[in-house]
């Protein structure tokens, strides 16, 4: 009976995770017998419009499925403004397999274009509906380069090309930037983020070399990725408590971040001007999601070195310092205006010091609240509902570790295990296994990624990875540590 009631609960917390944005493929038409459309829109220098997709990080034509209750023209003009916020006239088909159909399109009114060194041409995909959830930007692309993209089906590279020459042109509208369409409290911290940039270069070679190294490693510290490879480490050497806690402060920290981005909606410095471009970040600018995870796990560090070690005025120091630099380096990048890293510095305190409180509440038998089975569960339906709500596939990725964490945990109450490894000698074999298992799902399932430009297919083979990394460190690992120790002749764990 235990085993049936584990297996279900970890089936249903994994559809709980990986099928919310699924619906977005589910429009499928076979009555119409069309099961996509896809629009070619060409500028007359022969630039083809492409769409770089959210999910796979590849590059295709804008467009989308065909729902019963549209024709496939009227489906695909409203696929095409959901991505690229340009309204076209759908002409003719210019090709047809089972795939779907492409279209010739012509844009009703010039297309704005900031056109780079290489001839490509940048588009202010910022303006579009579902900009951040389904596409990352669109760009004119010459012929010229076209080799260079990744695109969705491998196979279509080629065929789109074939077919440029015959689609008619769109007018298209050269600008220097897009300021004239962004908003105008935006537009006047121009000089803040061009001025830090300018700042830096004036600082002469080698001290600008230097600022820059610095921060290069400021920049670590606010990637989510870098914090996630801290958890299996706390989990083996500082136990389940520090372990969920942290993991708790990320998905925290990633959520509020991908949540405030997508309401406010706002496009970065380098999307109105392309010349301040020196890093490289996707989707909208407030708040500054580094700057907030940065402030997050510092203050959370401090708050705990003050309760432990008052008044911490060390500690304190370091966090501001991090903080500034966080904000200069997002600045310096062209990725944030000053008022994001304001934003995203304070957001990030404020989540550190929730989380810090409810990691000091306890529940029946001074259980750690961060520890309990329910709480990883309410997690991951909030952020479930959060993705079916506002289409964004980060918040799907972080229900699926939620649900995870969960599976674990009541793994564990419904087949309480032994105690985790004592000896160093022991946690160092758990931890190679939670290693070797993660490096192992993450591959499946960056080769699935490499397989298959399907978006939703994608999301899933992600989720499901994501999902069954918890329950691998948090079960398989420790079982496998003792397995193998007593197979090398280890006398305890």
């Amino acid at each position: 009976m235990k085993w049936s009631i584990a297996l279900l609960l970890s089936v249903v917390s994994w559809l709980v995770s990986s099928s919310v944005l699924a619906d977005a493929e589910n429009t499928f038409s076979p009555e119409q017998g069309i099961a996509g459309v896809a629009c070619m829109v060409v500028d007359p220098a022969g630039r083809l419009l492409l769409v770089k997709d959210r999910v796979s990080g590849r590059y295709g034509l804008p467009g989308g499925r065909v729902s019963l209750a549209e024709s496939p023209q009227k489906a695909l003009a409203r696929e095409v403004f959901e991505e690229t916020a340009i309204r076209v006239d759908v002409g003719k088909v210019r090709y047809q397999d089972h795939r779907g159909v492409l279209f010739d399109c012509r844009s009703l009114a010039p297309l704005p274009v900031v056109s780079q060194a290489d001839g490509t041409g940048i588009l202010p995909a910022w303006l579009a509906p579902n900009f951040a959830s389904e596409i990352d930007e669109a760009r004119l692309v010459p012929k010229a380069h076209a080799e260079e993209y990744q695109y969705r089906f491998n196979d279509r590279g080629a065929l789109l090309w074939s077919l440029v020459d015959k689609v008619p042109s769109s007018d298209v509208t050269a600008l220097a930037d897009f300021s004239a369409l962004a908003p105008a409290f935006y537009v006047s911290q121009y000089g803040l983020v061009s001025g830090v940039q300018q700042a830096v270069a004036a600082m002469g070679e080698t001290m600008a070399s230097f600022t820059t190294q610095v921060f290069w490693l400021v920049n670590i510290l606010g990637e989510t990725a870098f914090y996630l490879a801290f958890v299996p480490l706390f989990l083996v050497f500082r136990g389940h408590k520090s372990a969920l806690s942290l993991l708790f402060l990320l998905i925290s920290a990633a959520a509020v971040s991908t949540l405030l981005k997508s309401g406010f909606a706002m496009p970065r410095p380098f999307f109105i001007w392309p010349e301040l471009k020196i890093g490289d970040a996707r989707g909208f600018t407030v708040p500054s999601g580094h700057t907030l995870l940065a402030a997050a796990v510092t203050t959370a560090w401090y708050l705990k070195r003050r309760a432990e070690h008052p008044p911490a005025y060390g500690a304190l120091a370091l966090t501001v310092l991090v903080i500034v630099l966080m904000g200069l380096n997002r600045m310096y990048l062209g990725v944030h205006f000053a008022s994001d890293v304001i934003i995203g510095g304070l957001i990030g305190a404020g989540i550190a010091s929730v989380t810090v409180k409810l990691d000091g509440l306890t529940v029946k038998n001074a259980r750690p609240l961060l520890n309990t089975a329910r709480i990883w569960l309410l997690v991951c339906i909030i952020l479930a509902l959060a993705a079916l709500a506002v289409k964004l596939p980060n918040l799907l990725y972080l229900a699926a570790l939620a649900a995870g964490v969960y599976t674990g945990q009541v793994w564990h109450k419904l087949f309480p295990t032994r105690k985790p490894a004592q000896t160093q000698g022991g946690k160092i074999l758990t931890f190679a296994w939670i290693i070797l298992g993660a490096g192992i799902i993450l591959g499946i399932a960056y080769g699935v990624s490499q397989l298959t430009g399907v978006s939703w297919v994608l999301l899933i083979f992600t989720c499901m990875a994501i999902w069954s990394i918890p329950p691998w460190a948090l079960i398989a690992s420790p079982e496998l540590a003792r397995w193998l120790a007593r197979k090398i002749g280890m006398q305890s764990l």
